[in-house]
């Protein structure tokens, strides 16, 4: 569904959701575009033809140890099987960081923390990366005291499309998946969304711009284009931090 305006909150909920959960690659900073153009220059260093988005979109979403994910690695080295793979993991980490440097937090993110925190509504974060990997971000960024859970694909939970992460999230946080807003950007995120029974809204990033996010609720181009105000419940109140039991490392 494809944003006209500024959209409103749905009807149907007149009150407002009562908590929100984010995805993080892509949706609070924009870590895909940085990864999917490293591989690119990667790619052309060696004289091979780089991979298309198409093949690239499988793995949005996905958790690294997903079976069915795109090996980047693995089709550069049927085409130059004289490189050292950790040599290019080397190469790729590098150009991937050094974009990584110059990112911000995409737009509205920090509206969006400030506004829930004013009402006290709980935020979360659902996502197939390392927590490791997330939490060096967040505190690159100043917000990582922004989330009351982080929820992270790993040991018993499965990564996206699997609606594990967000269900997860949304017990930590005690609230019912219908009553959750989610912001996701892929449409292995958005399907992880819908399955657990979360309102989700697409907010794609450069990378994920041309893929089908038709399955979400509704698509914006930036968190800026929404009102936190008539999207969330001002009568949930508390403090916005909702301390959950311990979980194992993938979750806080």
């Amino acid at each position: 569904m494809a944003d006209a305006g500024l959209p409103e909150a749905p009807s149907s909920d007149a009150t407002g959701f009562d908590a929100v959960v984010f995805d993080f690659d892509g949706l609070i900073l924009d870590t895909e575009s940085s990864a999917f153009h490293a591989w690119t220059i990667v790619y052309r260093h060696h004289g091979v033809e780089p991979f298309g988005l198409d093949e690239w979109a499988v793995n949005l979403g996905r958790h690294a140890h997903d079976q069915t994910r795109f090996d980047p690695l693995a089709r550069l080295l049927a085409d130059a099987p004289h490189l050292d793979p950790a040599g290019v993991h080397e190469h790729r980490r590098a150009l991937r960081d050094e974009q990584l440097a110059a990112e911000e937090l995409r737009g509205g993110v920090r509206l969006w923390l400030d506004a829930a925190d004013a009402i006290g509504i709980p935020v979360a974060i659902a996502s197939s990366s390392p927590i490791e990997w997330i939490e060096q971000h967040l505190t690159t960024h100043g917000i990582a005291d922004r989330f009351a859970h982080i929820v992270c694909a790993g040991g018993v939970l499965p990564g996206k499309p699997d609606p594990a992460v967000y269900l997860e999230a949304c017990r930590r946080l005690g609230v019912q998946p219908s009553r959750t807003l989610a912001f996701e950007d892929s449409p292995n995120g958005v399907a992880a969304a819908k399955a657990a029974g979360l309102h989700c809204i697409a907010v794609p990033c450069a990378v994920t711009a041309p893929l089908d996010l038709s399955a979400a609720d509704l698509v914006v181009a930036s968190l800026d284009a929404l009102d936190p105000a008539t999207w969330l419940n001002p009568q949930v109140g508390g403090s916005g931090r909702v301390e959950g039991p311990a979980g194992g490392p993938a979750v806080r």
